[in-house]
């Protein structure tokens, strides 16, 4: 994920088991750009790492709880070079109000100080809301906030949030120069290696090849194998989104390294866990109109595919009007479903579609991907249960450029399937059967 100058992580604490979906965090940080600050100087963030004109860049992610004067607040912080930016939200964090309030900073000796903004604000939403400053930002935080005029002030009183066992190791990122705030994308950050120190003493090494388009990748951590211990993985390049490249390595908790992870998983870009039904799972595009869903489980020392779903155009009727709704598949609860669909009721069929004015009135889509998948819906926390599809069958029909095979597309309409020969348009049929070919 990326900053205009950094890429944040998709979960910035480096204890979180899983990683969610990645466009929550990664689009809110990139929102949040109108974030925090913190005092850092470039000689203090980034040391030459050789004669190779290469340097280290310390990179941390954190999380603590606590209270800004006697509210309760969540706050999320990540460290690249000389700059600290992340969010802070008043509990309970709900999903709109997670990101919104954006900090941004530098760090140096002499403490923190962070310049909040309210990145959601409808009017002038750079202006800076409040000033954070703290001693340090190692473990517990101690500090006070500020109204930007300075009449007022509150105590900031934070402790680290655990969850699950901590990463256990310093990062550095090994690259060709500091990244900068400027948005430019000529000349991105490219990372060569990643060095894990213990007290300072250098641990590891691990090779790679990463360079984002504008931005620096940053490492995200996961439990990708679902022992426990949080592994380590870095967007290697920004491919067609969703599909991003990733470099992973498994923490060997007996050796205290980490090695390569199996090529299986390897493959598998922008990848997901879930470590409650162990499933690692990715959304993916094939084509402009083409989206879906993988999902994979361990299988000894490799992943395997379990299921996978594509989209497709739903068929419905608007009043006369033929309508094609695209729709996706999505992953949660341990299985794939899709969202918008026609499930059997035993009083009928009914849709999950919403407006159909929303969906394409298209008179030739491409009908290899147009069906009706009818499903019934699944008990909570169940897959629903496919029932049966309506496909599209071609019917030797007279057209106006003689007879041909039109296609005869199932529509939905109003709680039941409507069949309709198109004929109107002689260059949307065939002069064979598609069926026998």
């Amino acid at each position: 994920m990326q900053h205009p100058f950094i890429a944040a992580s998709r979960h910035a604490a480096a204890t979180q088991p899983t990683r969610g979906w990645r466009s929550t965090l990664a689009s809110a940080l990139i929102a949040a750009t109108a974030v925090t600050t913190f005092a850092f100087s470039p000689a203090h963030a980034a040391h030459a790492a050789s004669a190779d004109d290469t340097v280290e860049i310390p990179f941390w992610s954190r999380h603590w709880t606590g209270t800004i004067g006697n509210r309760h607040v969540e706050v999320s912080l990540s460290r690249v070079a000389d700059t600290v930016s992340g969010w802070y939200c008043y509990a309970p964090c709900t999903s709109d109000k997670r990101f919104r309030l954006a900090l941004k900073g530098t760090l140096d000796e002499h403490g923190a100080t962070l310049s909040e903004r309210d990145s959601g604000a409808k009017n002038n939403a750079d202006r800076v809301t409040g000033t954070w400053r703290a001693a340090s930002l190692d473990d517990a935080v101690t500090g006070t906030w500020a109204s930007p005029d300075g009449k007022r002030t509150l105590p900031v009183s934070l402790a680290p949030k655990r969850d699950g066992r901590p990463f256990p190791y310093e990062i550095r990122l090994v690259a060709d120069k500091l990244p900068d705030d400027s948005g430019s994308c000529s000349d991105p950050v490219h990372v060569s290696a990643i060095r894990l120190y213990d007290r300072g003493r250098l641990v590891q090494t691990l090779q790679t090849d990463s360079q984002g388009s504008c931005g620096l990748f940053t490492p995200e951590f996961a439990d990708v194998n679902f022992d426990g211990w949080p592994d380590l993985m870095l967007a290697q390049g920004m491919g067609a989104s969703p599909n991003i490249p990733y470099q992973t390595w498994i923490y060997d908790p007996k050796t205290r390294r980490f090695v390569d992870a199996p090529q299986g998983l390897q493959g598998i870009t922008s990848p997901d866990f879930d470590s409650e039904h162990r499933i690692i799972w990715t959304s993916w595009r094939a084509s402009c109109c083409e989206h879906g869903v993988t999902t994979y489980r361990w299988q000894g020392n490799d992943v395997k595919e379990v299921d996978s779903a594509s989209s497709y155009l739903l068929p419905v009727l608007d009043g006369n009007t033929p309508r094609y709704c695209y729709v996706v598949p999505s992953y949660g609860d341990g299985y794939i479903e899709f969202p918008q669909r026609i499930e059997q009721t035993d009083t009928g069929l009914r849709s999950t579609l919403g407006n159909p004015k929303e969906c394409e009135a298209n008179d030739s889509p491409w009908m290899s991907r147009v069906y009706i998948d009818i499903w019934k819906p699944g008990a909570p926390g169940h897959a629903p249960t496919l029932v049966r599809t309506e496909k599209v069958t071609w019917k030797r029909t007279q057209t106006r450029a003689g007879m041909k095979f039109c296609p005869d597309v199932p529509f939905y309409d109003n709680g039941r399937i409507r069949r309709i020969v198109l004929r109107d348009d002689p260059d949307q049929c065939e002069e064979k059967n598609p069926d026998k070919n």
